[in-house]
């Protein structure tokens, strides 16, 4: 059972990615997983215990991708924020920057209305601020960065201007718009390099 309602939940990521969260129909995630409505309720209580679930998932992704694989290693911190921000932006070329950030599109739908759902994205928005503000920590530490720096704010607005330029980007249809901002970051932050292929 554990293996079918993870297919499903991925299946339904997917969904929520592209069309949102209230506008994905049971029926639609009905046809998608091709499993029938008595299935679906023996496997979730609600279309809300679902979206639970999927944001779940989505955050056991993203913390795997961005905190696990590059953020915790043991790197120098500009190398660590090269490869974040070569990472997010090839997330974003694989769909052609036009479905935007997954947990970012469910913060903006769903933080008014669904408070549950709003908390658990929180904290992922907070352990990200926190794993950037350690790099910028290490950033002053070494030199690299003026000591006076306010590393939460510096790290809040990194993220800021992460996830307001995929909405641009997502908004315009143009994936150069990201790749633009990914570029002014990393030359304030001397992190410059050619791009991730879109291959």
């Amino acid at each position: 059972m554990a293996s079918k309602v993870n297919d499903i939940i991925c299946t339904v990521s997917n969904l929520f990615h592209s069309k949102g969260y209230e506008n994905t129909k049971l029926g639609e995630i009905l046809a998608e997983t091709g499993i029938g409505k008595g299935q679906f309720y023996h496997y979730f209580k609600s279309k809300r215990d679902l979206g639970e679930a999927v944001i779940d998932y989505l955050i056991v992704e993203m913390t795997e991708e961005l905190f696990d694989n590059i953020l915790d290693q043991p790197l120098p911190p500009k190398v660590k924020l090269k490869k974040m921000l070569d990472k997010i932006l090839h997330l974003q070329l694989e769909n052609d920057g036009k479905r935007g950030c997954p947990i970012g599109n469910l913060a903006i739908e769903l933080s008014e209305h669904e408070p549950l759902f709003r908390e658990k994205l929180a904290k992922f928005f907070e352990q990200w601020e926190e794993k950037i503000q350690q790099i910028f920590d290490e950033m002053k530490k070494n030199g690299e960065m003026n000591s006076d720096t306010n590393a939460l704010k510096k790290a809040r607005t990194m993220i800021a201007t992460i996830e307001g330029g995929i909405l641009l980007m997502k908004n315009k249809q143009d994936v150069e718009v990201f790749q633009d901002i990914i570029e002014t970051m990393q030359l304030e932050y001397g992190i410059t390099g050619e791009y991730v292929d879109r291959k």
